[in-house]
């Protein structure tokens, strides 16, 4: 046998291993446009466990691995449809972004967002989820570029909208991210998130009952959102409802925790006297807090020495 032959055999055995009829070339080392995409492990026997003989049964393989909590054999299965395909396809490097993204590979899930977006610029799950990495990253600028150009085609899923309301919120802009949350309600009833977002925002815009109402609603749909129920307890405890205030947060049992919290806001909020009891009884409560609890009395106390008086609302 030549060496043209043994290179052409062992070429072959490695398509069938990556269960695919891409082009050998792409195959090579320093050749596939989708290396740099993977995981970094050996892929070997899932190749050799599971071969396929379409692109869409490869991508089928990978939905069906997510379902079932199996990220590795998921990115393994869209990235081997992507090599079998004659050209890139938006969906499945969208996919590939959301793999990355859940794992914390902000520069990988960006790039599979962006490539899927250079193919179709009109992808709506790629065009929010790269909003979303950006808002994440705090490039608020960004993350509205993508976000805007969805919700003007009336394509945006909730996320994109519940996204641009939190960056409203950021800006200060209460209003408008109220009418973003709102909209994301209109495409998704119910969902807690989107709730409890639009009940901070009214808090933040000073609108308690509001406030209330939507963090009742986002508790309601959803008994376990420890996020929901301190919310909720902020909005009892800046309208002097202390007591309730202390069992919204208190959900998990650990009321030391939630009367050094509500001290806490109470603090920031210029209610020093308010702060200063919830402290004490946070110290009273559990050792565990003492020294928390303490230091936070101790800073409070300076703040009021240094302006000579207290403040109560």
């Amino acid at each position: 046998m030549t060496p043209k032959q043994q290179l052409l055999i062992a070429c072959v055995a490695l398509a069938l291993l990556l269960g695919g009829c891409a082009s050998t070339a792409q195959q090579q080392a320093g050749s596939d446009p989708y290396a740099s995409l993977g995981n970094g492990g050996s892929s070997v026997e899932y190749g050799t466990a599971f071969p396929v003989a379409s692109p869409e049964e490869a991508y089928r393989n990978g939905n069906a691995a997510l379902r079932a909590g199996d990220p590795d054999r998921a990115l393994f299965e869209y990235l081997r449809g992507l090599r079998m395909e004659k050209r890139p396809q938006a969906n499945p490097l969208y996919r590939v972004g959301i793999i990355h993204h859940g794992r914390g590979n902000h520069d990988l899930a960006e790039k599979a967002y962006r490539w899927a977006l250079e193919i179709d610029a009109d992808h709506a799950g790629a065009g929010t989820a790269l909003g979303i990495a950006l808002l994440e990253q705090r490039d608020f600028e960004g993350a509205r570029q993508h976000l805007e150009p969805l919700v003007t085609r009336g394509k945006a899923p909730w996320q994109a909208y519940n996204a641009l309301g939190v960056i409203a919120d950021m800006s200060g802009e209460h209003g408008l991210a109220q009418s973003h949350f709102e909209k994301a309600l209109d495409v998704a009833p119910g969902t807690p998130l989107v709730l409890n977002n639009l009940g901070y925002s009214r808090y933040l815009g000073g609108d308690w009952a509001g406030a209330r109402q939507s963090l009742r609603r986002a508790v309601s749909a959803n008994p376990n959102y420890e996020l929901a129920w301190r919310n909720l307890g902020l909005v009892y405890a800046r309208q002097g409802d202390h007591e309730t205030a202390i069992e919204a947060v208190a959900r998990n049992g650990d009321r030391a925790k939630a009367y050094n919290d509500i001290g806490y806001i109470s603090m920031l909020e210029g209610r020093y006297m308010d702060a200063m009891g919830f402290f004490q009884e946070a110290m009273r409560l559990s050792p565990a807090y003492y020294v928390t609890a303490s230091e936070n009395a101790r800073n409070l106390d300076s703040l009021l020495r240094r302006n000579g008086a207290d403040r109560l609302e």
